[in-house]
């Protein structure tokens, strides 16, 4: 398959490796030179393993024609907020592939649209797939094993994008669920901030837990609102990429909460980063709906105000700790 990969970031790399390596033809689209300028004389990412090298037969340019031309598959691999950018670029040049797939998480943050809805409007005629899962780009470069979920409203694209993607350590399934999907994969950054917090503060494995499990709850009470399969949060794009997220030395999300948690300003924590931490943008989305929609989601209200209000973790600690008593599980 011809695929190619809108953003030349660290996953769309580890993605485009691990295709390149089974066959398919690879390109990808960089729009910073800086970082073309990198790519094609290191042929790597500095967040990448050191031997995690892009073949010389993927090509990396700033073209956007000329990756999209001729692609059976178009992969947008770019941050939320730049998204809809993105995809009026590819419109304007009329490709025509079999799909469209987004392994962008997070939120349209104007419009407070899922992603692929952003790309549908702007392409209907297309098919838009949501890869998502357990996916650090690190380990997935390394070789180590993973399993994804492509969920798309066209049975045929989840399945073709499952199986074109399936192969060495990649195994992927097709889901129908959208909705759940994209938004588990969305939410979870925003509680994994969450657990880098209580790690930087020295919380232990506990706290950790339970925050997990009652950041997953919210999330799914929040998917519910908007019709998803509740079933659907205990899957990969769930509960299997909030765990990787949640733990990884190699999440931007976990790294940008354990800052915070030792005391650093979101401003100077976020400037640390070598990258996007998609949760410290999906926060603000994910308030507005959970508003909107009026469901409790006191972990990401929480950390929308310890980022963004100056509020010490501490006190955000207390004040989960304080909210009245009820049934684990109600209606």
């Amino acid at each position: 398959m011809r695929i190619a990969f809108v953003g030349a970031g660290r996953w769309a790399l580890a993605l485009g490796i691990r295709l390149a390596a089974n066959g398919h033809e690879i390109s990808l689209w960089e729009f910073s030179q800086t970082n073309l300028e990198r790519l094609t004389t290191t042929r790597r990412h500095p967040d990448l393993p050191k031997d995690a090298t892009v073949p010389t037969t993927v090509s990396v340019t700033s073209d956007l024609g000329g990756v999209v031309a001729a692609a059976q598959v178009i992969v947008f691999a770019v941050p939320s907020d730049t998204l809809a950018s993105a995809v009026r670029q590819v419109k304007a040049l009329n490709p025509k592939p079999q799909a469209l797939v987004t392994v962008t998480k997070g939120i349209e943050p104007k419009t407070l649209k899922r992603l692929s809805v952003t790309i549908s409007e702007a392409l209907p005629a297309l098919p838009v797939v949501v890869l998502a899962g357990p996916g650090i780009p690190y380990d997935v470069a390394l070789g180590d094993p993973t399993s994804l979920v492509a969920a798309s409203a066209s049975e045929t694209a989840a399945a073709m994008v499952r199986d074109t993607f399936t192969g060495g350590n990649l195994r992927v399934y097709s889901h129908g669920d959208v909705v759940g999907v994209e938004l588990g994969a969305a939410l979870k950054n925003v509680i994994a901030i969450a657990a880098g917090v209580a790690d930087g503060i020295g919380l232990r494995i506990n706290s950790k837990a339970a925050l997990l499990t009652r950041g997953l709850a919210e999330i799914t009470r929040l998917g519910l609102a908007f019709n998803a399969n509740p079933l659907t949060f205990a899957g990969l794009s769930g509960m299997g990429d909030l765990i990787v997220t949640a733990f990884s030395d190699h999440s931007r999300n976990h790294a940008l909460g354990v800052a915070v948690g030792r005391g650093e300003p979101t401003a100077a924590a976020l400037s640390d980063l070598s990258g996007v931490a998609e949760g410290a943008i999906t926060v603000r989305s994910a308030r507005s709906l959970a508003g909107s929609q009026r469901v409790e989601m006191p972990i990401t209200e929480e950390v929308y105000r310890m980022l963004y209000e100056g509020v010490s973790p501490r006190d955000s600690m207390a004040r989960l700790l304080r909210r009245s008593t009820r049934q684990e599980i109600w209606k």
